[in-house]
């Protein structure tokens, strides 16, 4: 049988992984762009949904078009 493990992140380890600050980790849960859980005051980001929101970033969708 085929383990289906959730894996939360905190705001810090997400923060980790896109390699920006703790307050700009904290901004982008704000701004709903993924889902976030929350959990009293903790705050948790799907691993899956993060890395789904970092390939459509990466794909130009949220891209702002500043010249």
């Amino acid at each position: 049988m085929e383990s289906k493990e959730l894996t939360l992140l905190t705001v810090e380890e997400m923060a980790e992984v896109l390699r920006i600050g703790r307050s700009s980790a904290y901004e982008l849960c704000r701004q709903n762009e993924f889902p976030v859980i929350r959990i009293g005051r903790s705050i948790r980001i799907p691993r899956k949904a993060l890395l789904d929101w970092i390939h459509q970033v990466s794909q130009g969708e949220y891209f702002d078009e500043r010249s």
